[in-house]
């Protein structure tokens, strides 16, 4: 069996079309918000989202929460904050137990949670909400608990149980559902988004006393190949595959590079880089690199950051490592390493993220500051097409066709 989940950019949700015996394509809508495309929110949310501690400048930037208490049926107190973010996504419809879900597809973690009726009607307006007492199927897990809490705090908690969960038409019978009854507002501020569909390895699930498989673990042994692959463009289709590799979609062979997966991500070295046509450079203290679709930024080393702006005439760091650029600017297109032989190029288009002011742009590359990891996100995946072999233990990258 294999599966499709396609992006298109127009926002309307069209109904699972067969492609062929065992296989659907579901297509996926984009979602954008009028304000445009916020780069600090952006830089904020992965600070966040990796336990780092965030740069007061940046965290002042975002927001000063106004936070409204309520409780739910069960008592335990719920916070919601003013929204962070005004960006464009790309969700995808899941079904959970019959119910459909407009979903985030992230393989930097490693929880499949929903907005659910154990919130009340203060958090989840907007929301589609999976109701478990609607599914025949639905199963609570006795007290098993989970949390994701980011480095200031906010997060989401709640209970567990299983249903079946249907992506594209493969079907996992009794998948672990984390069903929120706490959220903060970093979750609880994009309305567009049911819930999250986390595509890393089951050793970051956050589930206890026991750690609960992802979809992707679960699924596999029932995919023709034990894969996954990312399909993210610039402005026009993409798509989420899952138990093929569609070979029409890049350009050249695939160069697959095996991954440390110690962390609980798709791990992979990245050693070098070049700059526009200038020679390859050795980044000489390299951070290990996260292959992360959840994230919009490339957070990378310092020497690696330096290099690259230094090329760009007015770029500048700030004294917290932001980087900006006036917009006219002509960006060069960047080279950077994934594994040992493999150069991925990112067109200097896709290094100009979002507008800061009226003639200031800021950067799709940022510091890492210093955290000894690299994360590579959307800024590379809009470049490469990229597929996660959970059978051989490695990523393969190869330019879009």
């Amino acid at each position: 069996m294999f599966l499709s989940v396609l992006i298109l950019i127009p926002s309307v949700l069209a109904a699972p079309t067969q492609i062929e015996e065992n296989s659907f394509t579901v297509h996926r809508r984009a979602v954008a918000s009028p304000a445009g495309r916020n780069g600090i929110a952006a830089l904020d949310r992965v600070f966040k989202k990796y336990g780092w501690a965030v740069p007061e400048r940046i965290n002042n930037k975002v927001h000063v929460p106004q936070n409204i208490s309520t409780e739910n049926a069960e008592g335990e107190e719920t916070v919601k904050a003013t929204p962070e973010e005004a960006d464009t996504s790309f969700l995808s419809p899941i079904r959970v137990g019959g119910q459909t879900l407009m979903m985030n597809f992230d393989t930097g973690s490693s929880d499949l949670w929903v907005f659910n009726t154990n919130l009340p009607p203060q958090i989840t307006q907007g929301h589609a909400v999976y109701d478990p007492k609607k599914s025949s199927t639905f199963k609570p897990m006795p007290g098993a608990r989970w949390k994701i809490t980011y480095g200031d705090s906010s997060g989401a908690s709640g209970v567990v149980g299983t249903d079946v969960v249907n992506i594209g038409g493969a079907k996992v019978a009794r998948q672990a559902i984390e069903l929120a009854t706490i959220v903060t507002d970093s979750f609880a501020e994009d309305v567009d988004s049911d819930g999250l569909v986390g595509l890393g390895f089951g050793s970051i699930n956050t589930v206890k006393p026991q750690q609960q498989k992802t979809f992707f673990e679960n699924v596999m042994p029932t995919l023709d190949r034990p894969v996954f692959t990312a399909n993210l463009r610039h402005h026009t289709l993409g798509s989420y595959e899952f138990g093929r590799i569609d070979s029409t979609q890049f350009k050249g062979p695939l160069t697959y590079t095996k991954i440390d997966p110690s962390r609980g991500f798709w791990q992979v070295e990245s050693t070098s880089f070049a700059v526009g046509d200038g020679e390859k450079q050795t980044n000489p203290n390299s951070s290990p690199a996260i292959i992360d679709s959840g994230t919009t930024l490339m957070l990378a080393d310092d020497a690696v950051v330096r290099s690259y702006w230094r090329q760009v005439e007015g770029a500048k760091m700030d004294e917290e490592g932001t980087v900006s650029f006036p917009c006219v600017a002509d960006l060069p297109d960047f080279h950077i390493a994934l594994g040992p032989t493999y150069m991925a190029t990112i067109p200097g288009e896709l290094m100009n993220f979002a507008r800061l002011a009226p003639n200031r742009c800021m950067g799709g590359m940022q510091s890492n500051q210093g955290q000894g990891i690299q994360i590579y996100g959307g800024v590379l995946f809009k470049s490469q097409f990229v597929v996660f072999d959970g059978g051989n233990g490695t990523v393969g990258f190869a330019p879009h066709a």
